[in-house]
């Protein structure tokens, strides 16, 4: 049961909701305006938290791919003492050597590699003709291999790091879609349980005005109401009395949906609370543009923007098989200065005075003969890229298909909400002209007790026609904005971020 209490952070993100008692039910009761839902689930939801590690992840990722031209250091050191049987006045038969090198090396954005390198290396042997048999050797060398044709310049050496940032790129939208998405169902989730309550309240009314009938039907047993009438009302009120309880189940479990999204420590599922929106939804919206909602889908929807950023990967993959596929020419030097003594110092000296400096220059070639590898790299990658192209043409039909639907149904709820409202008025009309006539009419017939309880039973229906055409009016606003990218752009949204912010909980 722990696994069904929300874990606190440890810094207080969001500060904790009020909860009141109903002096009439003894039950406690959070008003929640849709900006609080909004930031506590934008602050609260695992799942959000879950891919809010994926851009800093694919962060280091950069960071790893850029290493590759980092410094290095390096540093050797060697003895070595050799006993060797003689065979000629000109071998030694006994020697040691101590070396110690040290130096640094790198490889630069050209592709190039260079090494520059500090070596002592101080030798002794019984070769009786060497002038010195102990010996002082410095060597200060620089080394440079440029490659010229294969693994040559920026645009293939760092393949590495821009495939790496279009990937933390990646990662910025996937978190950025899965925010939207939250942000979307708990949009949904808050006005459906505003639905649901407001059914509650609509079908209370409806069985109220039941009650009323049935006590004037019974009140008028004696005149002329029979047991047909009043069993008549009696089986009304007890349909009527299924119908709230059906509702009232409904609202919470609609609680339950907006709970489980909002993932808030104090507000979870074994809690006793009654969540009451506290937001009224909106009934109007702007003229919707259907080319320019397409171009904006176009442009902010997280899965298209993903797809165009694996179209530009391809590219770079591409361009780096194309440039394997090369043979390989590189372009060598070297320059080396070394000094010679019997002693460290005098030896360091004849260094630094560049006494003896040496130096070459050379090209290397190496051809693949076959190089049926690299080709098939070559061939893999333009497939991969041409996939990566229909991919893009997929969601980007599927996104403009969605947008078509949900600027419809926008449409088509909005004029459903007229229409819902003018049957609303009908029917109170109709149901009031009915009661003038009740208190007039002389006689009480089944036929118009039946009017009567139709009546009231069609104006509880045209009343949550109502409210359910409002709220997928509002919900429908929320789909549309989901399919353009644009959520974390609506009012509602946009109002609830800096709570959550300003409290580094969304900092990508």
């Amino acid at each position: 049961m722990g696994l069904l209490k929300q874990v606190p952070s440890e810094q207080d993100i969001i500060p904790d909701v009020e909860i009141t008692t109903d002096p009439n039910t003894g039950q406690k009761v959070v008003y929640l305006t849709i900006e609080q839902v909004l930031a506590r689930t934008l602050a609260n939801s695992p799942e959000i938290r879950v891919v809010s590690f994926d851009p800093s992840i694919a962060k280091q990722d950069i960071t790893k791919a850029a290493s590759e031209f980092d410094i290095t250091a390096f540093g050797d050191l060697n003895f070595e003492n050799e006993d060797n049987p003689r065979n000629s006045i000109y071998q030694s038969g006994q020697s040691d050597e101590r070396t110690l090198e040290t130096g640094i090396k790198q490889k630069s954005i050209t592709g190039s590699e260079w090494t520059l390198s500090y070596a002592l290396t101080r030798s002794w042997d019984d070769l009786s003709g060497r002038s010195l048999s102990t010996r002082y050797e410095p060597i200060l060398g620089f080394q440079l291999r440029q490659p010229l044709l294969r693994d040559a310049w920026q645009e293939v050496t760092l393949a590495g790091v821009d495939v790496a940032k279009m990937n933390y790129q990646i990662a910025l939208l996937g978190f950025r879609q899965k925010a939207e998405d939250i942000a979307t169902g708990v949009i949904s989730a808050y006005w459906n349980h505003y639905q649901a309550r407001h059914n509650v309240e609509i079908y209370q009314g409806l069985l109220e005005r039941t009650l009323e009938t049935l006590e004037k039907v019974q009140a008028r047993q004696e005149i002329d109401a029979t047991e047909v009438h009043i069993k008549q009302t009696e089986a009304s009120m007890k349909a009527r009395e299924a119908v709230l309880l059906q509702s009232r189940k409904q609202v919470i479990d609609a609680q339950d949906v907006l709970t489980r999204l909002m993932a808030d420590p104090q507000l979870n599922v074994l809690n006793e609370f009654n969540i009451v929106p506290a937001s009224a939804p909106t009934h109007e919206t702007e003229e919707l543009e259907l080319s320019e909602l397409l171009e904006i889908a176009m442009r902010k929807n997280p899965v298209v923007q993903q797809a165009r950023i694996e179209i530009k990967i391809a590219d770079i993959n591409i361009r780096v098989a194309k440039n394997q596929d090369m043979p390989r020419l590189d372009l060598i030097g070297s320059a080396r200065a070394q000094g010679l003594a019997g002693g460290p110092e005098n030896a360091q000296e004849r260094l630094t005075r560049g006494d003896y400096v040496s130096y070459g220059v050379g090209l290397s070639l190496e051809y693949p003969i076959g190089n049926r590898q690299r080709e098939a790299e070559l061939i893999q990658r333009r497939i991969e890229r041409r996939k990566a192209v229909a991919v893009l043409q997929n969601v980007a039909d599927q996104a403009a298909q969605l947008v078509k639907e949900r600027a419809r149904r926008i449409k088509t709820n909005y004029e459903e909400i007229m229409v819902q409202r003018e049957a609303v008025e009908a029917a109170s009309i109709h149901l009031q002209v009915l009661g003038d006539a009740e208190d007039i009419r002389e006689r009480l017939t089944p036929e118009f007790l039946l009017l009567k309880l139709q009546t009231q039973e069609s104006l509880a229906n045209a009343q949550a026609a109502e409210v359910r055409a409002i709220v997928d009016f509002n919900i429908a606003l929320a789909e549309l904005a989901q399919t353009l990218g644009t959520v974390l752009e609506l009012h509602q949204v946009e109002s609830s971020l800096p709570t959550v912010s300003g409290n580094s909980v969304i900092s990508q």
